[in-house]
């Protein structure tokens, strides 16, 4: 289902497509015209000297008062993530969300995507935390090789840290808990899950925070563990600890997950336990 069409022509050759859809698959069909710019570099612009032009139209009610949201200082990707976040918006908010847009509550899309993501939240009532340790390296671009750095390091640039997640999270089409599909009944009870950091007892920690509509129970924490971790490992983890954060001592690179004997992956209530359990491993006590 589309909210949006777009008619793009690059140098008298045209493409005809609908928004929302995979950034990839946008990209690929841009292609197909010449056109290699990213999405976030193409402005709503329909000007005969422009070598991009773009023109945007739509066939429902909902599609034009979206529309009524983008100016020519906006790009593809604000149509597509915008067309996306209505679309994808859950069934809890839905009948609000499309009545605001309607009644035209809303300025831009900014406060469009701000409304969307606040009315998600408030349908996750019941909150849970995650905690892991976090690993740190520093990458010599002079010599080549990663030295690692301690939990003071990773301290110090907290901030940094923060940010880049913020930043890899920050489009509705990254919302991990869209990528769930382990489990059904905790798939319908998960409203979000984010990943940030956090300091605890003077050390910094990875932590991962998620809304749900109702408990879990035991065996449903469990299973949803064993997501997280593979997401640290192999998933979001994977993907955010090659992006570097620059640093005056190199490339800061920043992980979720490690393969040692010391590592941990729990909740809140776990937390002083883990972390007993892992300092007596890292001394050889275990």
């Amino acid at each position: 289902m589309a909210l949006i069409g777009a008619v793009i022509t690059n140098k008298g050759n045209t493409l005809i497509t609908e928004l929302p859809k995979d950034y990839l698959r946008i990209y690929e069909e841009l292609c197909s015209i010449g056109c290699r710019k990213a999405l976030e570099r193409i402005p709503l612009t329909d000007n005969e000297e422009d070598d991009i032009r773009v023109k945007l139209y739509a066939d429902s009610d909902i599609g034009n008062h979206l529309l009524f949201l983008l100016t020519e200082s906006s790009t593809l990707a604000d149509a597509n993530t915008a067309a996306y976040a209505v679309l994808n918006a859950s069934e809890d908010i839905k009948q609000e969300l499309e009545q605001n847009l309607l009644h035209d509550q809303y300025a831009n899309t900014a406060e469009l995507l701000r409304d969307i993501k606040d009315m998600t939240y408030q349908t996750g009532q019941v909150k849970m935390s995650f905690f892991c340790p976090l690993d740190g390296n520093i990458e010599d671009s002079e010599y080549g090789g990663t030295t690692p750095v301690g939990n003071l390091y990773l301290k110090s640039y907290e901030w940094d840290i923060r940010e880049l997640l913020e930043m890899e999270q920050a489009s509705p089409e990254d919302e991990m808990a869209r990528f769930f599909d382990d489990d059904d009944n905790i798939k319908n009870k998960l409203v979000s899950a984010v990943w940030t950091v956090d300091e605890y007892k003077d050390k910094l920690y990875g932590r991962i925070d998620c809304r749900f509509k109702e408990e879990l129970t035991e065996d449903e924490t469990e299973t949803f563990k064993d997501w997280i971790l593979g997401q640290c490992s192999d998933g979001f983890g994977e993907h955010f600890e090659q992006q570097p954060i620059h640093t005056e001592d190199g490339d800061l690179f920043v992980s979720f997950w490690n393969s040692s004997d010391s590592y941990f992956l729990c909740t809140e209530d776990e937390l002083d336990d883990c972390i007993e359990e892992s300092q007596g491993m890292q001394m050889g006590g275990i």
